[in-house]
């Protein structure tokens, strides 16, 4: 497999791992505290953020940033598998 691909794999990989901590961690929280506080605090977050209207313009920049952090660290952590590994290049590649 290509040395770049299998870089990428491991960068999805490690990403999807802790996104997957993270929501283990979120239902284990709302776990501990109750079906009532889980129901409160999103009535909560509802009024605070749904009810009232945003500006799209705000909404569109603000998910273009987010997008753009996450890539960075995507390409980061890829460049990082990539250097970990310094795998032997191919034998096709010529010398």
């Amino acid at each position: 497999m290509n040395r770049h691909l299998t870089c990428k794999m491991i960068a999805a990989i490690v990403m999807g791992a802790f996104l997957g901590i993270f929501i283990n961690y979120g239902y284990a929280m709302w776990g501990r505290h109750g079906h009532d506080a889980f129901i409160a605090y999103e009535e909560h977050r509802f009024d605070k953020y749904m009810a009232t209207p945003h500006l799209s313009i705000g909404i569109i920049v603000i998910s273009i940033f987010v997008a753009s952090i996450f890539f960075f660290f995507y390409e980061l952590m890829t460049l990082w598998a990539f250097r970990i590994l310094k795998a032997p290049k191919s034998v096709f590649t010529e010398k």
